[in-house]
């Protein structure tokens, strides 16, 4: 247990690190998983912000999952909107426990529907357990090109979970995102369920700002079906 409290706060500190809350990335890879995705961020502070996120994905092959998104936005006093597509592949680069630490990678391709801007975004992403305590980082890089931005510098992105495997039903997190500019922590729950058949996969976790560039208090949500 010691071990796990003091690697969450070296990663924590040194995480400079995804924009702002969304969810932890874990790197594994099931062939011939289909998998439709819901997950929606809502941030409270003086002015709210709505982020929601449809997707649809696909365990390619042992080592390749791809999924592309519909992502919609809405902010206090202004209409819900299509803000972004998006299109995701994760690459599993280690057999679960074959290592002291399994590896994958992260690879985004995002494109806004308001103008010619274009968001690059990848990274590792790690995972180590011992015994009923897991350990999982995301480490991104984003880059923005298109003719319709004005910055076009490389932000370093990053999250990190601290979970405990009390039962496939239930499982308590600790988790912590940040990047250049917002630092959030907060507690969360996952688990996994039935509907009828199909496995439902489910996570809800609340968080506080560290700092005035982060709002007050986040709330993320994540349901995902998987078909086999």
């Amino acid at each position: 247990m010691k071990f796990f409290i003091w690697g969450f706060c070296v990663l924590f500190i040194s995480t400079n690190a995804v924009a702002g809350v969304d969810k932890v990335y874990y790197p594994y890879v099931h062939e011939g998983e289909l998998e439709i995705e819901s997950r929606a961020v809502h941030k409270f502070d003086d002015e709210d912000k709505h982020k929601i996120r449809l997707g649809v994905g696909y365990g390619v092959n042992s080592f390749w999952f791809v999924e592309g998104y519909v992502i919609g936005e809405q902010e206090t006093g202004e209409s819900f909107d299509i803000s972004d597509v998006e299109i995701e592949s994760k690459f599993q680069f280690t057999e679960q426990g074959q290592y002291w630490l399994d590896v994958g990678l992260l690879i985004e391709l995002e494109k806004s529907m308001d103008g010619d801007v274009w968001e690059i975004k990848g990274g590792p992403l790690f995972q180590k357990q011992i015994k009923d305590w897991v350990i999982t980082t995301n480490f991104l890089v984003e880059k923005k090109f298109g003719s319709d931005i004005s910055t076009r510098g490389v932000e370093l992105l990053g999250a990190a979970q601290l979970k405990y495997r009390l039962s496939p039903g239930l499982e308590p997190a600790l988790e912590y995102y940040g990047d250049e500019e917002t630092h959030s922590i907060g507690l969360a729950m996952l688990g996994k369920t039935r509907w009828g058949s199909t496995p439902v996969k489910w996570e809800l976790g609340g968080y506080a700002g560290l700092n005035d560039d982060t709002p007050d208090f986040t709330l993320r949500w994540l349901m995902e079906w998987e078909f086999y």
